[in-house]
């Protein structure tokens, strides 16, 4: 998989859910309906990765072998003076751009851990100031809600209130909010994070953009994410209080008061989001609450369109972009030319014409032979008819047979690389009148014209369609 298909496909594929989970979450719809639609999209975003990582694990099933047909061929012309040049595309040579792409994406990668390692630094060191506060009780949302462990309310000089901790819970509130009532609801909002257990998903929530950093949707699900999860919190909270108004407007006034201290980005639940502008979207998501009705089958039918699209969209660009298997000419720097053709042909003294179902390309003995492709060596060996023959499997499943060689140069099982030397050219097959290879490809049950297949350059000049 190179870095521009990974990067191209993933733009295109997190374009496509964050387009749908915008038209599945338009107001007006309940907070937590569309919180579940961007998580949705968020997890498919993923989807087709894993349904390639699968696969790559599966082993592959036993090669079938390329059946031994009766053998006709070996009429070897005199050698041409044709020369053919030396094959372009040496597969050691990795295109400069894909190694840029390649070094970008790490980068950026690197980058995101680094981002990530500094939020939880700050977020250290906003602990270290922070002391503990016994005025004020999370104990009785606890029970509502049904935790197993009242958090720990703590106070910090400024910034957003904001809920911390794995095993034991902490509750964070700036010195600011001094009225009692605005620290029970905000209590509130922060034990029902903990409830819908929004401090263990929203790190994997967020982990999103930090894989697709270069897509653009994949910021927009993580700013959705964000908001979503808190306004899917401000619309249970308040449904647990049962005040609306009450609660709007200790969210409203706790903004207030921490302005002049902008809430950072840290890797916890914050009450208040760091962008402002979403607070006025989140007071009308609470207050107006009215003809709210979740688009439910269409959700699950964008889930199944989504979970079908996943693996049938990753198998087209896998095909689409990869492009050719091939990377390298089986000769090179030798004099080399087609001298029996693919399909029904005459031979001297033959009345009908017969099957010929390889090429044979004429070529001085001990001309190298190199692997056209990354393959797997499936059979070597002197075979009746052929001669010295190499049986290879490529990547895709299409087979490869070299046959009348002069010395054979891998054994079997061997993993090639492509420009790999395998072995050189002979007369040993049945009836040979001189130096040639014997070439086949076998894919699905039949075989193919070697000079027709798409990519393969069997010496230059020759076949590189």
């Amino acid at each position: 998989m190179s870095a521009l298909w990974f990067i191209a496909f993933s733009l295109i594929w997190t374009g496509l859910l964050a387009g749908g989970a915008r038209f599945l979450s338009r107001e007006p719809v309940p907070a937590r309906f569309a919180h579940t639609i961007w998580r949705g999209a968020a997890l498919l975003a993923f989807l087709p990765w894993v349904i390639a990582g699968i696969y790559a694990l599966i082993p592959s099933p036993m090669a079938t072998p390329i059946p031994d047909l009766p053998y006709i061929g070996g009429a070897a012309e005199a050698l041409s003076t044709t020369a053919a040049v030396q094959a372009a595309n040496d597969a050691s040579t990795i295109p400069f751009i894909a190694i840029l792409l390649t070094s970008l994406l790490v980068g950026g990668w690197l980058v995101r851990i680094g981002m990530n390692a500094l939020c939880q630094a700050r977020l250290q060191n906003i602990k270290k100031l922070a002391t503990p506060n016994d005025t004020v009780r999370a104990d009785q949302w606890a029970r509502m809600l049904g935790l197993r462990q009242t958090p720990n309310t703590a106070s910090i000089p400024h910034g957003s209130p904001f809920l911390a901790g794995i095993r034991q819970r902490t509750i964070y509130l700036p010195e600011a909010i001094s009225d009692q009532r605005d620290a029970d609801i905000i209590l509130a909002h922060e034990c029902t994070h903990i409830a819908r257990g929004d401090l263990i998903t929203r790190p994997f929530e967020r982990f999103v953009a930090d894989i697709f950093w270069f897509s653009p949707f994949a910021w927009m699900m993580r700013r959705e994410l964000d908001y979503w999860r808190e306004a899917a919190t401000d619309e249970q909270t308040a449904q647990l209080t049962g005040d609306n108004v009450a609660y709007a407007r200790a969210l409203a006034k706790t903004a207030r008061v921490t302005r002049p201290h902008p809430t950072q980005t840290l890797p916890v639940a914050a009450f208040i989001l760091p962008r402002h502008a979403t607070l006025k979207k989140r007071l009308t998501q609470l207050l107006e609450r009215d003809a709210r009705k979740p688009r439910q089958r269409l959700a699950i039918l964008a889930l199944a369109a989504g979970l079908v699209l996943a693996p049938l969209s990753l198998a087209h660009a896998t095909s689409a972009v990869s492009g050719s298997v091939f990377k390298h000419a089986i000769f090179v720097d030798s004099w080399a030319s087609v001298s029996v053709p693919f399909g029904k042909i005459y031979y001297p003294g033959e009345a009908q014409r017969k099957w010929h179902y390889g090429v044979d390309i004429k070529a001085k003995k001990g001309t190298a032979l190199y692997s056209p492709a990354e393959a797997k060596v499936l059979w070597t060996g002197k075979k009746d008819g052929y001669g010295y023959t190499i049986d290879i499997e490529l990547k895709d499943g299409r087979k490869m047979r070299f046959s009348s060689l002069y010395k054979i140069l891998v054994e079997k099982g061997q993993i090639l690389k492509p420009g790999e030397l395998i072995g050189k050219v002979g007369s040993s097959a049945k009836d040979s009148t001189g130096p040639h290879l014997h070439l086949e490809v076998y894919h699905n049950g039949e075989h193919l014209d070697p000079l027709e297949v798409k990519g393969l350059v069997i010496y230059e000049e020759c076949c590189d369609s």
